[in-house]
């Protein structure tokens, strides 16, 4: 699955435009993009706003109806005019179809703008009573495909198997921040496959969805995988490596200082970069499905500008093995370069 384009109606800072993800000199859908500009121009939002449609398009296939008042996803996006994911190469030999949520001018002129294209939401009318617009959900004649993506996507929720569904990841750069887990510490439980669909990183004091207690799950899960994901932390960690050891009772990971006096610490006082090293290639590596898009707000952030690229290179590359599309976000001149030359770059302007 791409995203083909983004299309905003009255969007905040983002304004009313369209994000064309196509490739200038290739004519296909970049997989590598990257939103660039000042603070306070809608990256960060541009992002999010994704996240919110495909999570909103969760309930779409399951209930076949619109949010309920209560879905956070329907409380975010009804602060824009409108927006609108413009999807391709899906599967189930599904044709090119939009998600969408906004009011009924800015989805009808959508309709009437691409009428080959099947589409997938809700949009919004006033009708005079405050507080009580009317709601109108927007499906396909012909479903069949989606039918058979509803299923996929159940199955996804409650198993472990591979799934014929794509599926997004989205990490927003305030929410990851890294707490030191303070109650169920070393318990080993399995993971929650709900959010398979729509992944994201939580911080909490719970040592239940912890970084570290999914990484000693898949330990226990599976060995092989476990060891390659640990080599591939330890690239980029300076002068120390985490062991693949554990020392039972304990059931923590350590990381061994390189130093020769064989002293070592917990993931817990490695820095705030190589805390986001470990979450983002934990995330990635551990969740995204064959064909999904991942979506990281400054996956530099707190990284020393020597492993900027390298790390880039290496998450450009889990994506592109399983077929998928990343987008990003960046402050750093070095990653706008990067993208004006191996992938596409959108430069936002400050908001007036």
């Amino acid at each position: 699955m791409k995203i083909r384009a983004i299309h905003v109606f009255e969007a905040g800072p983002l304004g009313s435009r369209v994000f064309d993800f196509k490739d200038d000199w290739s004519g296909e859908i970049a997989t590598n993009i990257l939103f660039s500009g000042p603070n306070g121009c809608g990256k960060s939002s541009a992002l999010r706003a994704v996240a919110m449609l495909w999570g909103a398009f969760g309930h779409w296939l399951q209930h076949r109806k619109p949010l309920p008042k209560s879905s956070a996803e329907r409380e975010w996006l009804q602060g824009w005019g409108g927006v609108a994911l413009f999807l391709e190469d899906l599967p189930f030999d599904g044709p090119s179809m939009a998600l969408l949520f906004g009011r009924q001018e800015f989805v009808e002129a959508l309709e009437q703008q691409y009428p080959e294209c099947s589409f997938v939401g809700e949009w919004v009318a006033r009708t005079g009573r405050p507080g009580a617009p009317a709601r109108k959900m927007l499906w396909p004649k012909d479903a069949s495909w989606l039918d058979r993506w509803t299923e996929s996507r159940q199955t996804m929720l409650v198993s472990a198997d591979k799934s014929d569904s794509p599926n997004m990841i989205f990490l927003d750069a305030e929410e990851r921040r890294w707490v030191p887990p303070r109650r169920g510490v070393g318990e080993i439980r399995q993971e929650d496959p709900q959010q398979r669909w729509l992944t994201s990183y939580r911080v909490s004091e719970q040592w239940e969805g912890q970084l570290e207690a999914s990484l000693l799950a898949m330990k226990s899960a599976a060995l092989h995988r476990f060891h390659d994901l640990i080599r591939d932390m330890n690239a980029f960690l300076s002068g120390k490596e985490i062991l693949t050891e554990v020392k039972l009772g304990e059931n923590r990971l350590r990381v061994k200082l390189k130093n020769g006096t064989g002293t070592t610490h917990s993931l817990d006082d490695l820095s705030a970069g190589e805390h986001q090293v470990l979450i983002q290639l934990y995330l990635v590596n551990r969740w995204m499905e064959t064909g999904g898009v991942v979506l990281i707000d400054e996956p530099d952030l707190y990284l020393h500008p020597s492993l900027v690229s390298g790390f880039l290179a290496r998450l450009e590359r889990m994506v592109a093995d399983r077929g998928g599309q990343l987008i990003i976000t960046s402050h750093v001149p070095e990653v706008w370069s990067r993208y004006d030359a191996l992938g596409k770059r959108i430069l936002l302007e400050a908001a007036p």
